[in-house]
């Protein structure tokens, strides 16, 4: 198992200073986020095949791999049917520009109408991903489902791919093999759910893992309850709740060797270029004692 990054905290870097600093201070690859708020990527270009070699040049000359491509604000389950049809051409562009450049993972969540109920919500993502997925299948790359509830976000939310529960249902409505997990433990500490027992019990599953910490603020929680969603934070890891030694152990039990890609949303380290790069380097620190 090894260290990389996911380079939404480096949103405004051109992707060669990326690189160099990810190279400099020891990482190992990069998850790159597929969004549009990242001006540097034209994702449309790459999925057509054209202006790879740029990037093919950059994975080659700094030894770096891209681990991974993620956005997950993709409104598959829109009710309005065209905003439907931009996701699934979306997440098209996203594949195939990953097949492309060779690269294996793709992440998103399901997408979510939040005026329906999750069992309504199912029953439209039974319906609208088998031919994603059939996409995902012809292209070699793996479709990866993060796990962020993004209910602090409420009503836009966009997933409901939250739970080992509702992993479960995902895959047995839609059984292809190019669906899996890029699992995040921050996201189940503070729903309560056993890290632990998921890896395992998703171990087939799991094709990235990323690495980011949640602190519970039982002050607020006492204080305010735990509908205002304020009553925890994402933090770097080590610095939260997330007992890594036990979630890598996990990993390592089932046979991952992969990538445990940190995603820096911690809000003491961020608000300049300095507190993210220093963020992640303790988080870095951090990991690399138990792997």
């Amino acid at each position: 198992m090894r260290i990389g990054l996911y380079h939404s905290c480096f949103r405004d870097w051109e992707l060669e200073k990326t690189f160099a600093w990810a190279k400099e201070h020891g990482f190992y690859g990069i998850e790159l986020h597929g969004g549009p708020r990242y001006k540097h990527i034209n994702w449309k270009e790459l999925a057509e095949g054209k202006n790879t070699t740029s990037i093919m040049k950059l994975q080659e000359s700094y030894d770096m791999p891209i681990i991974g491509i993620m956005f997950g604000a993709i409104p598959f389950l829109s009710p309005d049917e065209s905003k439907r049809a931009e996701a699934v051409e979306y997440i098209d562009m996203l594949l195939r520009a990953a097949s492309n450049m060779g690269v294996k993972v793709v992440s998103t969540f399901t997408g979510r109408d939040p005026l329906k109920t999750i069992e309504e919500n199912l029953d439209m993502y039974e319906q609208v991903f088998p031919a994603i997925a059939e996409k995902a299948e012809k292209y070699g790359v793996s479709l990866a489902f993060e796990n962020c509830p993004m209910y602090e976000f409420w009503p836009p939310v966009y997933n409901i791919a939250v739970s080992p529960y509702l992993w479960k249902e995902l895959f047995t409505r839609v059984p292809s093999n190019a669906l899996g997990l890029n699992i995040d433990p921050s996201h189940l500490v503070w729903q309560g759910i056993d890290y632990v027992e998921a890896v395992h019990d998703f171990k087939d599953r799991i094709v990235l893992a990323q690495a980011k910490d949640t602190e519970v603020l039982l002050n607020v929680l006492r204080k305010e309850g735990m509908l205002t969603m304020k009553w925890w934070r994402h933090r770097i890891p080590g610095q939260g709740d997330v007992d890594w030694n036990k979630f890598i152990t996990a990993l390592h039990e089932i046979g991952y060797d992969h990538v445990l890609s940190i995603e820096h949303e911690d809000p003491i380290w961020e608000g300049t270029e300095e507190l993210v790069q220093k963020g992640l380097l303790h988080a870095k620190r951090h990991l690399e004692q138990f792997i």
